[in-house]
């Protein structure tokens, strides 16, 4: 396991936030790439599964102004795994889950839900996702599907991955669906499987080893934010009394 800084911690969960890191300062990374380095240090890509957990980031990234963040929202589009189930049809409506915390899926794209932040537009005006790169660029013959989604188009460039934009389209700061090779700065938060696993199999605790990151966040200097925590934990507080 890498070292592993923290930026801001709220409930059990520490947040690494690649900008604020003057190694990574001007780094960024494809969804791959950005989820390794997170996974590497007992964490993964953010995962806004709870309305509070997204706003919290959707004012930081409002403060730093910073472009974009991946996530570890992403569409079920893989051959051989699964994604053609008839409950995940059609993939670009039912089959985007979170990578990063237990595959919980997101929710449907076809229409407004709370939890969800899709942007009304996007590079041809029409809602998020739109898949407008994979459709561009249409599908191509290769052998044993290899490089295929399932539904035949390139997995180069199907836009699988879900990355939060800031205002591309002057829309405010919102879901945009993005090629997995679009390169972004990163959002990092504990990964509980990945602690549990090595709790499991090396009896070592590691969560809270960690090392406070350079330009770290004062959780209660971010304002009005809602509860993070997911109805159905124990005892949920406001952010204020986590910090």
């Amino acid at each position: 396991m890498h070292e592993k800084k923290t930026h801001m911690k709220v409930g059990n969960h520490n947040y690494f936030l690649s900008w604020r890191e003057p190694w990574h300062k001007f780094e960024d990374w494809d969804w791959f790439n950005g989820r390794n380095f997170c996974r590497d240090r007992c964490m993964d890509l953010v995962s806004f599964n709870t309305p509070g957990e997204y706003k919290m980031f959707e004012e930081i990234m409002k403060r730093d102004n910073v472009t974009s963040i991946y996530t570890s929202g992403r569409k079920c589009n893989f051959q051989n795994k699964g994604c053609d189930g008839a409950h995940l049809q059609p993939i670009n409506v039912n089959g985007w889950f979170w990578a990063g915390a237990n595959n919980d899926r997101i929710p449907p794209t076809n229409a407004p839900h709370p939890e969800a932040f899709w942007s009304p537009t996007g590079e041809t005006g029409i809602p998020q996702p739109d898949n407008h790169e994979g459709i561009k660029e249409g599908p191509i013959q290769a052998d044993n599907n290899i490089g295929i989604t399932i539904e035949g188009l390139q997995e180069f460039h199907d836009e699988a991955c879900l990355a939060v934009m800031n205002n591309k389209y002057g829309e405010g700061i919102k879901w945009h669906d993005v090629a997995c090779h679009y390169r972004s700065v990163i959002v990092c938060e504990d990964s509980d499987q990945l602690i549990n696993l090595i709790a499991t199999q090396e009896g070592v605790d590691v969560r809270d080893e960690a090392d406070e990151g350079t330009n770290s966040i004062d959780v209660d200097s971010l304002p009005h934010l809602p509860e993070i925590t997911a109805p159905l934990a124990p005892c949920p507080h406001p952010v204020r009394q986590q910090a």
